[in-house]
């Protein structure tokens, strides 16, 4: 205050400021009293020890949690927080609150994502393996990690001497974080593992969802029964959910759909407004849940799970704080946790004498590691066997089950805010989730060998099937754009009452470092669902190719659609979709072109990534591959009415040249064939030596010569059987033309200009016989995933308009004689 007297009434405040003079040439204040400096150090440093883990585990398939965990232990207290100059400048106590106010931010908008992400229908439709696999865990880990939390400090010397007992909530905790799974990190290990469409990887999927959300319910329970409000807490709590889901939901999509029909009139597309009110609402919520007595992530969760799945919004919002979350704030949460994580509390009765626990206690806590561990391994393996699974499944089941992560996390930190567990407790249970997850990648990667029924995997191709087996076909898509082209090829194919078509219609999605799990998730609950046939469920708008295909479905008889997503990095797609191959006996994998026509016919690349898919999955296919030029089919108008006889009829030309590929794509012409409404000219080059070709040099090997010779007589057989068999069908034409240069058959084909609306050729041409070398002399250089014949028609002038199919024979397992082998 001024003196008295000098009539000067304004207030001077000092405060002190600690300066710290060890010699330094600047004599000023140390920067690392400061928050702001301390934090950005702090947040550098477990950046930077995370990432470094992160590499390091990749080749041993860890979850980015288990990094994330073991990085914030490591800065905190238990190794490099321990030194002194490290407790000095790096992790100072006095910014501990700091750390802990930008944790819980961070968290709180985690919370909120992960409530946009989710999707219930998923759990509507899981079954009851994963049902009754999900509650045995919890109904057999909650009391036994209770049990195990008395085991550990019930009969303890220390407790008794400083007149403490274990907590009355402690035990409770330890039970739920024992029953959480967490199924965002066990989406990531099976995406990695290429295990996510496996049926052990759907139910550990559906069971985890399932018992991550009752896990949810327990600690909403449990953190009001914690809490001073009690049970008044907790039915406030449910009151402020209820009135969410049946009032404040359909009031915020009535409010979005006006805004957005405002924006359309007004041609404005400008939403920041509208992102900014949502990221407030978030800290509303989370006030309010924690005013009720709850936790306050409570609160972000119920918002984000209310606001509407479809449109524009929930994309907005998720570009806006994903990467920010992810990336900046949530690794303060995980250095939090690591902070309070103190090992020295496990190995030290008295921690600053650093007297040591006795043999007994090291004893105590193995046992409690190691059935926190074998708990629900051995539930859930008993549940499987019990469901009749195989019990190598059944095990691998457990294993799966046991993979724990942020909720783990939630529920100690929540637990130790409220003084319920202690420094050892704590330490403990985060040794045992940390090395309950270690193992699954591991395990997964090397010890487990899937059972799916490869043996009965048999019939590879087209060429293989019966004339009333059905047609098992795979196709991918990464746009939109491709799938009405595929369905037309799909109704080309003529689905019939004898021979059904079974379509897998995979969509591809690039993984990311956040890549949504729930769209995993949603095709691991379906697939354990019974399907429909002509009538399924069409999925969710936002699923556009998926409707496509399931659309198809609705309208058309003898055709069954099952939709996936495959969400995997880009140079590992080729993976899943062989993995899927032989999981669902695929007879024909039906590729689209990575090229496109634009509106002037030329052919330019969408996306460069899918040439790579293209070309593996070529190279790998366990059976016959089929990639499709797409120009305009126009079969729609069959789908849409394909009983009216006046429709005009699309005509298909097939070349045969010779080789195992033009005998599987005359198989599939002639399949077409059958489809009223496809008329079918096939045209056989009969190659007759040209001595002026310098290619084409005599064979003088015994064992090419009889390779030839076999290879010659099996393509003499399907073509007279093919002949024998189409002969009284009036929408199929059979020409046979002789030809010795690449040039005359072009020029051949060049005279069917404008006629035909697709060309299926074979990709190559026999591997011994002259129209090998007859060919590959023209093959163009800068791409072979069409082969010579679809290379040439993708480039030349007269075939612009029409669409290719170019074909790869599968090989089959125990291949038929040549006698007994058929073109149906």
């Amino acid at each position: 205050m001024s003196p008295p007297g000098s009539g000067d009434a304004t207030a001077r405040v000092c405060y002190n400021m600690t300066v710290f003079m060890r010699g330094d040439f600047w004599h000023a204040e140390t920067p690392t009293n400061r928050s702001l400096p301390s934090l950005n150090s702090q947040l550098v440093i477990v950046m930077l020890v995370t990432r470094i883990l992160m590499v390091a585990f990749k080749p041993l398939h860890q979850p980015r949690i288990v990094a994330d965990i073991l990085g914030g232990v490591l800065v905190g207290p238990s190794v490099i927080g321990g030194i002194n100059f490290a407790r000095a400048y790096i992790a100072p106590f006095h910014n501990f609150l700091t750390i802990e106010t930008i944790a819980s931010l961070g968290l709180l908008y985690y919370m909120f994502m992960v409530g946009l992400e989710l999707d219930f229908k998923p759990v509507k439709r899981a079954g009851k393996k994963a049902l009754s696999i999900a509650l045995a865990g919890l109904v057999v880990t909650v009391p036994l990690g209770a049990a195990l939390h008395y085991f550990l400090l019930g009969n303890d010397s220390r407790w008794k001497y400083k007149g403490k007992r274990p907590t009355r909530y402690g035990p409770l905790v330890w039970g739920i974080t024992l029953g959480t799974t967490s199924f965002l990190d066990l989406a990531r290990i099976l995406a990695d593992l290429k295990l996510l469409h496996s049926e052990v990887g759907r139910l550990a999927l559906s069971a985890a969802v399932i018992a991550e959300l009752c896990s949810w319910f327990l600690l909403v329970v449990t953190m009001s029964v914690m809490t001073a409000a009690g049970w008044r807490g907790f039915a406030t709590t449910v009151a402020f959910v209820v009135v969410c889901v049946f009032v404040l939901r359909p009031a915020l999509l009535w409010a979005i759909r006006c805004k957005f029909t405002e924006n359309k009139k007004n041609n404005n597309n400008d939403m920041d407004l509208n992102v900014c009110f949502v990221l407030f609402g978030v800290v509303i919520f989370g006030f309010i849940t924690q005013t009720c007595g709850s936790h306050f992530i409570v609160g972000p969760f119920v918002l984000g799970a209310i606001m509407p799945k479809k449109g524009e919004m929930k994309k907005m919002v998720m570009q806006r704080i994903q990467n920010y979350v992810y990336l900046l704030m949530m690794p303060l949460f995980f250095l939090f946790v690591g902070l309070r994580t103190d090992f020295r509390h496990v190995v030290y009765e008295d921690v600053e004498n650093q007297v040591p626990y006795g043999a007994a206690h090291a004893c105590r806590v193995m046992v409690v590691i190691v059935l926190s561990s074998a708990s629900k391994i051995f539930t859930t393996f008993l549940v499987a066997l019990i469901h009749k699974i195989q019990p190598w499944d059944s095990f691998t089941l457990g294993i799966l089950m046991n993979t724990k992560g942020l909720l783990g996390l939630i529920i100690l930190n929540s637990a130790k805010d409220l003084q319920v567990l202690d420094h050892r407790t704590f330490a403990v249970m985060m040794s045992a989730i940390w090395l309950m997850t270690v193992p699954v990648g591991p395990f997964l990667a090397l010890g487990y060998k899937t059972t799916r029924a490869s043996a009965q995997y048999k019939i590879r191709n087209i060429q293989s099937l019966e004339p009333d087996t059905e047609l098992r076909i795979l196709t991918y898509t990464h746009t939109s754009t491709n799938v009405s082209g595929i369905v037309d090829l799909l109704e080309a194919s003529n689905p019939s009452r004898q021979s059904w078509i079974y379509v897998f219609a995979v969509q591809l999605v690039e993984l990311t470092g956040q890549a949504s799990a729930m769209l995993i998730v949603h095709d691991a609950c379906k697939a354990n669902t019974n399907h429909t046939w002509a009538n399924t469920e069409a999925q969710p708008e936002s699923f556009t190719s998926r409707n496509a295909f399931e659309s198809y479905a609705k309208g058309r008889a003898n055709v069954y659609v099952q939709a996936l997503t495959t969400v995997s990095a880009y140079n590992t797609m080729h993976e899943d979709i062989c993995n899927l191959a032989e999981e669902k006996c695929i007879n024909l994998i039906i590729i689209p072109f990575h090229m496109q026509a634009n509106i002037d016919g030329a052919m330019e690349d969408a996306n460069p990534s899918l040439k790579g898919i293209n070309n593996n999955v070529i190279e790998k296919a366990p059976c016959s591959v089929a990639v499709f030029v797409d120009r305009g089919i126009s079969m729609s108008h069959m789908t849409e009415s394909y009983k009216d006889a006046s429709q005009a009829y699309r005509h298909f030309a097939m070349f045969f040249i010779g080789g195992a590929d033009d005998r599987e794509a005359l198989t599939y012409a002639w399949r077409m064939a059958g489809n009223p409404r496809v008329n079918l000219k096939v045209v056989r080059f009969i190659v007759t030596p040209n001595n002026n070709e310098g290619n084409n040099k005599k064979e003088t090997d015994p064992k090419v010569m009889e390779d030839s010779g076999r290879e010659k007589q099996i393509d003499e057989l399907y073509v007279d059987q093919f002949r024998l068999k189409s002969k009284h069908n009036p929408n199929i034409q059979f020409l046979e033309e002789a030809v010795n240069s690449w040039e005359q058959t072009l020029n051949l084909i060049r005279e069917l200009e404008g006629e035909y609306d697709l060309y299926i050729v074979g990709r190559r041409h026999g591997s011994t016989s002259p129209a090998k070398a007859f060919s590959d002399h023209y093959l163009s250089q800068t791409d072979d995933q069409l082969g010579p014949l679809g290379e040439a028609l993708l480039t030349s002038s007269f075939a612009i308009n029409a669409s290719i199919l170019v074909v790869q024979q599968g090989a089959a397992v125990d291949e038929p004689e040549d006698e007994n082998v058929s073109v149906i």
